[in-house]
C-alpha cells in the first residue's frame, strides 16, 4: 500500500512538472523572442499546465501499475501518455469554426505535442522502477 502511494504522489507532483518543463522547452523552441514577456505569467502557465495534466498522469500512473511486473512498463506509459495527448490535441483542433485552420497546425506538431505526457510518464514509471529496485535490495 505504501508503494501505491508513492506511486500516486510521485507521478502527481512530478509528471505535471515535467509536462510544463517540456511545454516551455517547446515554446522556446518554435518563438523567436522570449516565451513571456512579462515574468509574471511562468506561475499561472505552471498552474494550467498541472490542471491539464494531473488526470493523464494520474492513468498512467495507474497503469504503470497494473503492469509493474513487466519489463515493458516504461515503454506501455509512454504510449499511453502520447495516446492521450494525441487524442485531446486531435479533438480541440479539429473543432470550431477554424477547424481548418488548425488542423494545418495539428499536422506539424502533433508528434511534439503527443510527447508532453509521453516523456513525463516514462520518466516517472522509470523513477518508480528504480525505487522499487532500491526497496527490493534493501529488504
Amino acid at each position: 500500500m505504501a508503494t501505491e502511494m508513492t506511486r500516486l504522489r510521485l507521478f502527481a507532483a512530478l509528471g505535471p512538472f515535467l509536462a510544463w518543463l517540456y511545454c516551455i522547452a517547446f515554446l522556446a523552441a518554435r518563438t523567436d523572442g522570449p516565451i513571456f514577456e512579462d515574468g509574471r505569467y511562468w506561475l499561472p502557465s505552471f498552474m494550467v499546465c498541472y490542471a491539464f495534466s494531473i488526470l493523464p498522469m494520474l492513468f498512467t500512473a495507474w497503469v504503470d501499475r497494473r503492469l509493474s511486473d513487466r519489463w515493458w512498463r516504461s515503454l506501455a506509459r509512454g504510449l499511453a501518455g502520447f495516446g492521450i495527448a494525441f487524442v485531446l490535441y486531435y479533438g480541440l483542433t479539429h473543432e470550431g469554426p477554424s477547424a481548418a485552420e488548425h488542423a494545418k497546425i495539428f499536422q506539424q506538431d502533433w508528434f511534439y505535442v503527443a510527447l508532453v505526457w509521453a516523456l513525463p510518464a516514462v520518466v516517472c514509471s522509470w523513477v518508480m522502477g528504480m525505487m522499487n529496485r532500491k526497496e527490493g535490495v534493501d529488504a
